[in-house]
């Protein structure tokens, strides 16, 4: 095989990813879709744009020794944006006790989502107050699934591990109850 179809092999396999992981999102979200929406909050948020990373799970590091909610979610999703308050509060209630609430926003490598730029006006509206990551390419979740669709959020303890996995939309007490045991 010559280079150049080794090239091309590569670049269509990246694609065929690609378009499997953008179909995942649209079909597990659709199943998900929820009638009511997120309203806006007051909290002022943390930064006005989404840190890009190439490794969630790198960028996790950076959190280590915390309990961690690992939500990844798309600005287009319904019930994603209808968790958003509630992150916000978990954030404002337990972040002095070790909580670090985590967004993964998948906007970048959807085909329905409207990219970066859509993200961090997204931020600023909703008023969110943690951690929000951009992946642009679905190589970057390695380790995590939304294979179930999205939102799909984990929990991790303060060692790393993920301790639940919550695959659609869930209520603050749901989030709350196995937080209180991991702080």
């Amino acid at each position: 095989m010559t280079k150049k179809k080794a090239k091309t092999g590569k670049r269509l396999a990246l694609g065929a990813a690609a378009l499997a992981a953008g179909a995942v999102l649209v079909i597990g979200c659709a199943n998900m879709m929820s009638s009511g929406g997120a309203k806006a909050t007051k909290a002022i948020p943390v930064s006005d744009t989404p840190v890009v990373t190439s490794s969630v799970r790198q960028s996790l590091e950076a959190f280590q020794g915390k309990v961690v909610i690992l939500d990844f979610w798309a600005t287009w999703c319904p019930p994603c944006r209808a968790e958003i308050p509630d992150f916000i509060t978990l954030q404002n209630r337990y972040r002095d006790q070790g909580l670090e609430v985590v967004g993964v926003s998948l906007d970048q490598i959807a085909p329905q989502g409207g990219g970066a730029p859509a993200v961090a006006p997204f931020m600023k509206r909703y008023g969110v107050n943690y951690t929000i990551l951009m992946v642009n390419d679905p190589s970057a979740m390695a380790g995590y699934s939304v294979s179930g669709g999205i939102p799909t959020t984990y929990l991790i303890d303060r060692a790393g591990r993920i301790t639940k996995t919550y695959v659609g939309q869930r209520r603050l007490r749901d989030f709350e109850q196995d937080i209180k045991q991991l702080l």
